[in-house]
């Protein structure tokens, strides 16, 4: 499918935002544009179905981290792979050659007004979002969560704060903490909060001298192995 019929396909002829970082992508990448035909119902109905700008922000964030990932030859994707358990699936499993498969989670820090304790701020939203998204991370495998913030804030010290700051909220026996979350006790959020191999923190729209952030759990029961996240960390512009 030429790029053309799939950007009249996937947008039905109509003007839309996401429609000149998608011409972007695929004119650039022949393995989106290869992702993209595959995925173009999904992609499509997405497409449709999201409603007003900040969601719209969300499903540009996720979109393009698919073309990220596979900027990296080693990497390829399946856009939300069936799960066969309950709540819903990541946003991408991801395999590194054939020799591993990693999961990958997308969300993004909306936009706030402005306000003196600015970093502040991030780290306590940037903290709600990843305990919020522990529920999705599967066992048995690496899972990575990659967020973007609209105005990147925090330096690697931090997030590494923000990150201690949840565990030793976790392990103050606070029950409201854990059922904000949906956990059961203190050893069910650790059973989950295990699953989490890596964070990634990035400009919600990717620019090649912005910034990347990352952490790496020192407690994941499948950290990711070094030449896998080299490859993860490449293909965002880390080199």
């Amino acid at each position: 499918m030429l790029i053309d019929e799939l950007l009249t396909y996937l947008f039905d002829g109509q003007p839309h935002v996401l429609a000149q970082p998608m011409r972007t992508w695929l004119t650039s990448s022949r393995r989106f544009t290869t992702f993209a035909t595959s995925f173009r119902d999904k992609i499509r109905k997405k497409l449709r179905v999201t409603q007003g700008q900040e969601n719209l922000y969300d499903l540009r964030l996720e979109l393009e981290t698919a073309y990220l990932l596979l900027r990296e030859r080693a990497l390829n994707i399946v856009y939300e792979p069936e799960n066969s358990g309950p709540g819903r699936s990541p946003d991408f499993a991801v395999s590194y050659t054939t020799s591993l498969t990693f999961m990958v989670e997308v969300t993004r820090l909306r936009s706030v007004a402005s306000i003196d304790n600015a970093i502040k701020l991030e780290g306590e939203r940037l903290a709600d979002a990843i305990c919020s998204k522990l529920r999705q991370l599967l066992p048995q495998r690496s899972n990575i969560l990659i967020v973007g913030a609209d105005a990147l804030l925090l330096t690697p010290t931090e997030l590494q704060t923000v990150m201690l700051r949840i565990q030793q909220r976790a392990e103050r026996n606070d029950p409201a903490f854990w059922q904000r979350y949906g956990f059961q006790d203190r050893a069910d959020f650790f059973r989950h909060y295990q699953r989490l191999s890596e964070v990634l923190v990035r400009n919600s729209q990717w620019q090649a001298d912005e910034p990347v952030i990352g952490w790496s759990s020192p407690q994941a029961k499948h950290p990711l192995p070094g030449k896998v996240r080299t490859a993860l960390y490449r293909s965002h512009g880390v080199l």
